[in-house]
C-alpha cells in the first residue's frame, strides 16, 4: 500500500512539474533556479554556523569568560 502511495506521489509530482514547466517562460525559470541556488547557499552557511566545531568554540569561549552568572555577581 505504501509502495502504491509512493508511485502515486511521484507520478502526480512529475505531472505537476510537467504542467508548470510548460507555462513558465525562460526568464522566470532562470530566476527560480537562481533563487533556489541562493536558498541552498544560505542553508549551507547556516549549517556551517551551527556545526559542532563552531558550537564547541562558542562554548569554550563562554566558559573562559566565566559564564553568565559570574558577570551578575560582580555588579
Amino acid at each position: 500500500m505504501q509502495f502504491l502511495g509512493l508511485i502515486l506521489l511521484l507520478a502526480s509530482s512529475w505531472y505537476l512539474w510537467k504542467l508548470t514547466s510548460n507555462f513558465l517562460d525562460e526568464p522566470t525559470k532562470k530566476e527560480l533556479i537562481n533563487n533556489f541556488n541562493n536558498l541552498k547557499n544560505k542553508y549551507s552557511e547556516v549549517k556551517q554556523n551551527f556545526s559542532k566545531a563552531k558550537i564547541s568554540e562558542a562554548w569554550e569561549k563562554y566558559k573562559e569568560e566565566g559564564g553568565a552568572l559570574s558577570n551578575k555577581n560582580k555588579n
